[in-house]
């Protein structure tokens, strides 16, 4: 039987050199180009990117000026394509945003109070209607956060799918979602629940929880896990030792 490495790309054995050398020694090992290649090739895992990096970094002069690039900048680069360059324009922004929140604090998602604590200095700034994600790890440490705008539907399959594959890229394994809205006392449609439901079910299903929808006008903040609104499913222990540790975590010291 032939040896099925045999005829395999020059190209691919250089990328498997060079993951493992980035997993051995860290990124500094590696040359601003290789580090963009790495990055692209997860988004096009079969091709020779090795020429569309160096050309980037030709481009814009560095790894950070490679993902602060917007997307008719990187497709006005040779061999980018819309796929390549979207993957490049959301680790991009990724990056900024987990820099800047690392920058200010260590900040913890664990328990409601700590979310309050996250999003009052930043309720003035805010769109309104609006709704971000806020990405923690594990450990309920915040990873990073995503502004979606004010979409026509907060619930559809498009907020889903975003949800799923900014919580993948970023290694992210608790979501929560932020609201905002023009009303005081705050609410939410009672139309919007189910949905709202269905979307937690959708994110489960890859592992992924969505441990609170919160409210904002601006000024306070209110949580629909709290309220019992966004009710867990009868025999989910999962979720419900969640709750338990988002609701009591305050509480401890």
């Amino acid at each position: 039987m032939p040896n099925a490495k045999v005829g395999r790309p020059v190209w691919e054995g250089h990328r498997q050199r060079l993951r493992q050398r980035m997993e051995r020694e860290g990124w500094d090992a590696l040359r601003p180009h290789e580090m963009v290649e790495l990055v692209l090739n997860y988004a096009v895992p079969r091709q020779n990117l090795s020429d569309v990096a160096r050309a980037l970094v030709a481009r814009f002069g560095s790894v950070g000026g490679v993902f602060s690039a917007d997307r008719e900048q990187l497709l006005a680069v040779e061999g980018m394509t819309e796929t390549l360059s979207e993957w490049v324009e959301i680790t991009g922004g990724l990056m900024r945003a987990y820099y800047d929140i690392h920058a200010e604090s260590d900040q913890r998602l664990s328990c409601f109070q700590e979310v309050q604590a996250f999003l009052k200095p930043r309720l003035a700034d805010a769109s309104v209607p609006g709704l971000w994600a806020l990405y923690a790890d594990f450990d309920f440490n915040l990873i990073t956060y995503s502004d979606f705008g004010s979409p026509d539907d907060c619930w559809d399959g498009a907020t889903a799918r975003r949800l799923m594959v900014e919580a993948i890229n970023s290694g992210a394994r608790y979501v929560y979602l932020v609201r905002f809205v023009d009303a005081a006392p705050l609410s939410l449609p009672q139309d919007d629940m189910p949905r709202l439901r269905a979307l937690t079910e959708t994110l489960c299903a890859a592992d992924i929880d969505l441990v609170d929808c919160v409210l904002a006008n601006g000024r306070d903040v209110s949580s629909l896990r709290l309220s019992g609104r966004l009710r867990v499913e009868e025999g989910s222990a999962r979720m419900l030792a969640l709750r338990e540790q988002y609701e009591g975590a305050g509480s401890r010291e």
